[in-house]
């Protein structure tokens, strides 16, 4: 029996490193059917019968309820149109135009993946309740500081840390997921930091 103490370590070393691996699958973002444009990510196995374990976990701890990909495609974005990692403590303008979809919506996330905390209670942005003129291109500003016009908070005055944003796609045009790349998704522009 001198080899047991030495299979239950090999054991116990492969749980941990599953679990670790497990772990890191899950935080880690999006998998299997990724695409990727501009500053954008989407994957269209999330919400289908396609999604693997880890796909389902991760729609889980992201706090989606996920619906397929043919009545809504969810574009997510935590670096600007740069590949910077988006920061609280730096201004940002999200610049777009109609998005081929029945209804859209822009709406930031913190880095525990829930709605940002902010003074104005404003989470999100749709085709709807955007300042502009009607069906034309649009600006929202993106800021832990008040912004004039279409304004996002990132956090309440003066914050930092990471955070997302999430562009969704309800009743997409086929092209959205047919041929995803070629999309006109709007841009993330760093502006300031502070």
């Amino acid at each position: 029996m001198p080899n047991l103490p030495r299979l239950a370590g090999a054991a116990a070393l492969s749980i941990a490193l599953g679990l670790v691996s497990a772990y890191q699958a899950v935080r880690s973002g999006l998998s299997g059917g990724e695409v990727s444009n501009g500053p954008w990510r989407t994957s269209f196995v999330t919400g289908s019968s396609d999604a693997d374990l880890y796909t389902r976990a991760r729609v889980a701890v992201g706090g989606l309820l996920a619906l397929a990909p043919s009545e809504t495609v969810y574009w997510n974005a935590d670096r600007d149109s740069e590949g910077r990692a988006l920061d609280a403590g730096c201004d940002y303008r999200v610049e777009g135009e109609e998005l081929p979809a029945r209804w859209w919506s822009l709406t930031a996330y913190g880095a525990d993946h829930f709605l940002i905390p902010n003074d104005a209670a404003r989470y999100s942005f749709s085709q709807t309740t955007l300042a502009r003129a009607p069906g034309g291109p649009w600006t929202v500003r993106v800021s832990s500081d008040a912004q004039d016009g279409n304004w996002l908070p990132s956090g309440r005055a003066g914050a930092r840390g990471s955070f997302a944003l999430t562009l969704r796609l309800y009743n997409p045009a086929k092209p959205v997921y047919e041929q995803p790349e070629t999309l006109a998704l709007p841009s993330v522009t760093r502006e300031a930091c502070r």
